[in-house]
């Protein structure tokens, strides 16, 4: 089956290349309106719904992002976005979701939005809280969809700046011990939109951060492909 695996969109709506399944893991909506419910929710009825319904593929599976607040704030976006895509829509929140390929093979996808504290933003909260809401993310996983990027090896070390000199570590690290214990095959993040790997193998898991913008928001990571 081939993935594509984007994440940290911000309004940008890239072309995707024929694939089976699409994944989309947070920060989807533009910066502009970001806090405005109003035209979010126009934005996800119009233009990102009939963009879903566009893509060439079989099914579109999201989670959200701490900048998608009208994701956070509006308990009827899982059944909306279903029914605004025809169906082809899958939103996932501490959710897990049976996929059947088109060859019959069933894959167990899991997507969780929540980010660690940093800020006064979507899905954040303390790392006691994320414990607990992890404890919930299930072995044997073929797919894990998060929208942070955990604290493992090189992947959310984040390059040098005028503000910082040097490297600086800022993954979630309840969110790395849960991978080390769940061990899914695979993980798709994003958060950090440019880290010092975009890859890292981490035992059996391979963890991808397929953020699309750098991090003045320019698109210049490519959608990640994969055949699984």
């Amino acid at each position: 089956m081939r993935v594509c695996a984007l994440s940290d969109l911000h309004g940008t709506l890239p072309i995707i290349e024929p694939c089976e399944l699409v994944i989309i893991a947070g920060d989807i909506v533009p910066l502009d309106i970001q806090r405005n419910y109003i035209k979010s929710e126009d934005w996800f009825y119009t233009t990102f719904s009939n963009y879903i319904k566009q893509l060439p593929c079989d099914k579109v599976i999201i989670v959200a992002g701490n900048h998608d607040f009208y994701l956070e704030k509006c308990p009827l976006t899982a059944i909306n976005l279903v029914e605004w895509t025809n169906g082809k829509c899958a939103y996932l929140k501490d959710t897990l979701y049976h996929y059947i390929s088109a060859e019959g093979k069933e894959y167990k996808i899991y997507g969780t939005p929540w980010c660690h504290n940093f800020g006064n933003w979507a899905f954040m909260v303390g790392n006691s809280k994320l414990e607990h809401i992890y404890n919930d993310i299930p072995y044997d996983l073929d797919i894990l969809i998060t929208h942070d990027t955990p604290s493992i090896g090189d992947l959310d070390l984040l390059p040098p700046s005028k503000w910082n000199p040097d490297w600086l570590k800022a993954g979630n690290v309840p969110l790395a011990h849960t991978i080390a214990i769940t061990q899914p095959n695979i993980v798709f993040c994003g958060h950090l939109h440019q880290c010092k790997e975009k890859y890292y193998k981490y035992d059996t898991t391979e963890i991808y951060n397929v953020s699309i913008l750098d991090n003045k928001y320019n698109y210049i990571y490519e959608p990640f492909y994969i055949e699984i």
